[in-house]
């Protein structure tokens, strides 16, 4: 009797899971309300890290980029709010349009992500690892982004520190690139231009001038970045005008040494010096002329904007920004804010460092003297 009272109770079990674990009722949602696009599916965007928006994405004839469609099979409530979500990306793309107007041009690339608007009219990839325009814009947003980690994690600037986001042109068109810059940047170039401060702007034309390759692209991008994230966070103030270029142009220099190895991007020099440039090898012509007795001090470059500095003191710029960065981990970002603020940057060292400038030239000293080879790049 024992033993069927124990399997009838063993069945009544089951019975109840049975009922608990059911499968879903939609076959083609799995109750979720929402399926995959099928069109957009086969032809996702190629991008490493997060983004918000992208005008071919949002070419899709079923979507219009939301890449979800609510299911037709049931009358599930959807987990996602497809409509909302694209009228979202149509009041983005409405957001595009002046630069097309402007140009005259229905077929620009636009890719955006929490940093970074890219206005892309390239026909080809400059990148060798893309296979194509489309996936070469979101490879160089990809590397912008990497570009704001760095920059936060050298800092400790925060996305909420941000005036704005940075916008970026890249053209295959001279042409393009000098009614682009002119506009938006407010100055003419043929190769290379930015506009710094709360609503930084970056435009230039790959193929020409110094942008002749994947490697030039992303220097460039390197370096202009720099000077860019810099300028827009707290006061919105760009510090390569106002008396500390050593910081600008040094940290600018520090991001393109550390991405690429060598530093080639030189703002604000003339094409005679450009030309007669000899490229350097950072850490050991600082460590030749320390060991030489030949420094320049940072009291000596401190007070100079960006456009001021010489070949020499961009140099020793790069340094103290070393320093800054790798031996005084943190403190950047607090060092910025105090310039933003117009103290001399003896205040600014005592503030955001702890010690006086005359201390830290002499740590500088110690830690290069540690740090630096003459062999090294």
């Amino acid at each position: 009797m024992w033993m069927l009272a124990r399997w009838l109770f063993l069945g009544a079990l089951c019975s109840d899971l049975s009922f608990a674990v059911q499968e879903p009722a939609c076959g083609s949602c799995k109750d979720r309300g929402v399926v995959a696009c099928r069109l957009c599916a086969s032809k996702a965007c190629a991008s490493e890290r997060p983004f918000l928006h992208c005008s071919v994405a949002q070419g899709c004839g079923d979507c219009g980029g939301v890449r979800w469609l609510e299911c037709a099979s049931c009358l599930k409530a959807p987990e996602i709010d497809v409509a909302a979500q694209r009228a979202e990306l149509v009041s983005w793309r409405e957001s595009t349009r002046p630069v097309d107007e402007f140009l005259g041009r229905r077929d620009l690339l636009h890719l955006d992500t929490a940093h970074f608007r890219l206005a892309f009219d390239l026909k080809r990839s400059p990148l060798k690892a893309a296979s194509g325009p489309h996936e070469a814009a979101h490879r160089l947003l990809d590397l912008c982004e990497r570009s704001w980690s760095e920059f936060a994690a050298d800092s400790g600037v925060r996305t909420e520190d941000l005036a704005g986001v940075t916008q970026l042109f890249v053209w295959g068109s001279e042409k393009d690139q000098e009614r682009a810059s002119s506009k938006w940047t407010l100055e003419r170039s043929k190769s290379v231009a930015k506009l710094m401060g709360g609503a930084p702007v970056i435009s230039l034309c790959h193929g020409k001038g110094r942008v002749r390759n994947e490697s030039d692209l992303e220097r460039e991008l390197v370096h202009q970045l720099a000077h860019c994230l810099m300028s827009c966070v707290y006061k919105s103030v760009w510090l390569g005008g106002k008396k500390a270029g050593w910081i600008d142009e040094g940290y600018a220099h520090f991001c393109e040494l550390r991405r690429m190895g060598s530093v080639e991007v030189w703002c604000s020099l003339s094409e005679t010096t450009l030309g007669k440039l000899e490229p350097w090898k950072f850490e050991s012509e600082v460590a030749r002329r320390a060991a030489a007795g030949e420094v320049l001090e940072l009291s000596a470059i401190s007070g100079l904007d960006t456009v001021a500095l010489s070949l020499e003191q961009r140099l020793f710029a790069w340094s103290y920004v070393d320093c800054v960065v790798r031996a005084h981990t943190g403190s950047l970002g607090l060092l910025v804010r105090t310039l933003q603020q117009e103290k001399p940057t003896s205040e600014a060292i005592q503030i955001a460092l702890n010690v006086s400038l005359a201390d830290f030239q002499r740590d500088w000293a110690t830690w290069a003297g540690a740090t630096y080879s003459v062999r090294r790049r």
